[in-house]
């Protein structure tokens, strides 16, 4: 094992003129084990094959301040950049790199927001770009919308020709927010573009509306931390304010904004996949399981193959499907924003901005995926190998699996805690185990005796002792049940196991007559173990134990945090009737393969954790769990 030095995480005093700039000293910048911190690279085999390391910084910094970057409409934007220096003398290196953009709104986290110098460190100037109407930036916030697009396209263009230090190679990054900000501007910069690859990580297409913020057509949890925090993450400029008013109260009180229109629909539309293969831009997509965009990555994957294979982006992939190394996906056992590792991001700019042979580039299987359940390492080409999905059928004495004669169960508009506020339907012990493998939702017939529905879904894996563990969830509102044919997945039989809901308008039920409601979980990969069941639980609301007294949210999440002022008019007070038998037939649909279907590959640690609040690199700690990656690509 090789041990390197620790960079120090400090804030340092820099200059603020935009040609001016504070040398790095160096004799602060690397200090030996201090008290025994230091960060840890494995001598293993880095993912590729060819024992490829990020190994130790080769170049200290320096850092300009208020650098001006021109918009094509006059805007002007406000950057930061870090040159690569020379670690002895300080001085800048006299010689041309390649540069790595952030695309940035945020402010500050737990501590104020600085340029990340890990890339220029190791051979890259780093370019750090507040986003239009945040920071010191002009304009007005444009949040993920096609102007948003064109001046990433203007930020790439002007990195590769007027940036001092440039050699014309540009990649783009970034996290949450930032990295949709990097999916859209890698839409708009065109063919031939400078712009070499691009890491979106936490992220997605399709995702921060439909998937995270209005989960089933209703404000999430994730919605009122976006409403309650916004300004905070941001900034407190007047432009940032008004933005976030704006859009909060467009969705709280059911306005434009709630629904899929012309606002939403040209903001992370599924259709910016063709676009980002048009121009061809190698995309390393990152998230985890358990993140609040697992959807919409998940969902960017798929549509940056489809693209490449010319076939519909909203669809599901198909067994024998060609797929492109330049689209690969990691998909962790995190939460939003975990697992990132600064070394596989500086591997895979290494790869496609410098054109070294690192062996990332040679994979068969792009999507690096942590099999839950198992939690174990695999590789596959996508959720490509379940053609037919499984369906358990709601039964009798609220069994999931056979089916018996036709009956009804009751469900009321209550907390789960309360009477009649759940039911639960338990499948037999699968007694050779299985694994789940891409999509899952329900089919649910059901009658309301009022003008609306709620149906909350949440699948747990029951272990003969009774320990349960979440799998996934769901939620969806039945005023808003119509489908985006377009964007749901379809098996071969026809059945829609991932249901994408087209959030156009309203349609309020006939009080006590049957619907068909199509409720989406989100996907998973995740193993069921031999003796093991499944317990599908439906409600109406999310549990108290997830608020404070008050009913705020005390978590950030996708699960529904309340109704818009229109949705309650239509659905306090109801009671359901959850319908089975032939003519109305409930089921389970979930993509099931045989146990351990996928072979285990090796992990080990991440060689470079990332940090988020801080800006940088931060030292794996003995005795405590790290995040592993897959080594065998």
């Amino acid at each position: 094992m090789k041990k390197f030095t620790k960079l120090l995480l400090g804030i340092f005093l820099l200059g603020n003129t935009a040609f001016g700039a504070t040398k790095a000293d160096t004799s602060i910048l690397y200090t030996e084990n201090e008290n025994s911190n230091e960060y840890v690279y494995e001598d293993r085999t880095y993912p590729g094959g060819k024992g490829w390391k990020p190994g130790p910084a080769k170049y200290g910094f320096e850092i300009v301040e208020d650098v001006k970057i021109p918009m094509d409409d006059g805007i002007i934007l406000n950057a930061t950049v870090a040159y690569p220096t020379d670690l002895k003398t300080g001085k800048r290196i006299e010689e041309k790199f390649p540069v790595v953009i952030e695309h940035m709104p945020y402010e500050r986290f737990s501590v104020p927001i600085k340029i990340n110098t890990y890339f220029t460190e190791h051979g890259y100037i780093s370019l750090f770009v507040r986003a239009r109407g945040t920071g010191k930036s002009q304009g007005e916030v444009q949040f993920l919308s096609p102007r948003e697009g064109q001046d990433g396209k203007n930020i790439v263009d002007w990195a590769a020709t007027k940036l001092e230090g440039s050699d014309g190679r540009i990649a783009l990054m970034g996290c949450s927010w930032p990295g949709a900000i990097a999916l859209t501007d890698t839409a708009y910069v065109g063919k031939n573009s400078p712009l070499k690859a691009v890491v979106a990580s936490a992220s997605g297409l399709g995702n921060m509306h439909t998937q995270s913020w209005i989960v089933g057509g209703m404000p999430s949890m994730s919605m009122w931390q976006f409403k309650a925090i916004g300004t905070q993450l941001v900034g407190e400029t007047p432009p940032v304010k008004k933005f976030f008013e704006d859009v909060s109260n467009s969705v709280l009180n059911g306005g434009n904004l709630a629904y899929e229109r012309e606002y939403w629909s040209q903001r992370e539309s599924l259709s910016l996949a063709n676009k980002i293969v048009e121009n061809n831009v190698p995309v390393l997509l990152w998230a985890g399981w358990k993140d609040i965009v697992e959807t919409g990555t998940v969902r960017a994957y798929t549509a940056l193959q489809n693209a490449y294979a010319g076939r519909p982006v909203g669809q599901a992939m198909i067994k024998g499907q060609k797929t492109s190394p330049r689209y690969q996906i990691i998909m962790g056992g995190w939460g939003h924003g975990e697992g990132l590792d600064m070394g596989l991001l500086l591997q895979w700019f290494d790869t496609w901005v410098k054109g070294e042979d690192t062996g990332i580039q040679n994979t068969e299987t792009p999507m690096h995926s942590f099999e839950l359940g198992t939690n174990r390492w695999i590789n596959l080409k996508g959720f490509t190998e379940v053609e037919k999905a499984t369906q358990l059928k709601f039964g009798n004495n609220l069994t999931l699996g056979e089916n018996s004669t036709s009956g009804e169960n009751i469900l009321k508009y209550a907390q789960p805690d309360e009477k009649g506020g759940k039911l639960i339907y338990t499948s037999k012990p699968f007694k050779d185990g299985a694994t789940i493998s891409g999509a899952i939702s329900a089919t649910i017939y059901a009658k309301s005796n009022n003008q609306n529905i709620v149906l909350i879904g949440h699948l747990y894996d029951v272990a003969p002792d009774g320990k349960e563990e979440l799998i996934t969830r769901g939620a969806m509102i039945g005023s808003l049940r119509e489908l985006n044919k377009d964007y749901c997945w379809v098996d071969k039989n026809g059945v829609v196991i991932w249901p994408w809901l087209a959030l156009k308008k309203d349609s309020l039920l006939k009080p006590n007559q049957t619907y068909k409601f199509d409720l989406a979980l989100a996907p998973r990969q995740y193993g069921i173990k031999p003796g093991h069941s499944l317990k599908l639980e439906i409600t109406t609301q999310t549990s108290k134990k997830l608020g404070d007294k008050n009913g705020i949210p005390l978590t950030n999440d996708t699960e529904p945090w309340g109704l818009t002022k229109t949705q309650e008019k239509t659905v306090l007070g109801g009671e359901y009737k959850i319908l089975f038998g032939e003519k109305t037939p409930s089921t389970l649909n979930i993509s099931l393969l045989p146990y351990k279907y996928f072979k285990e590959v090796k992990s080990g640690k991440l060689s470079v954790p990332w940090t988020e609040n801080a800006r940088r690199i931060q030292e794996p700690q003995k005795n405590k769990e790290i995040f592993k990656l897959p080594l065998e690509w």
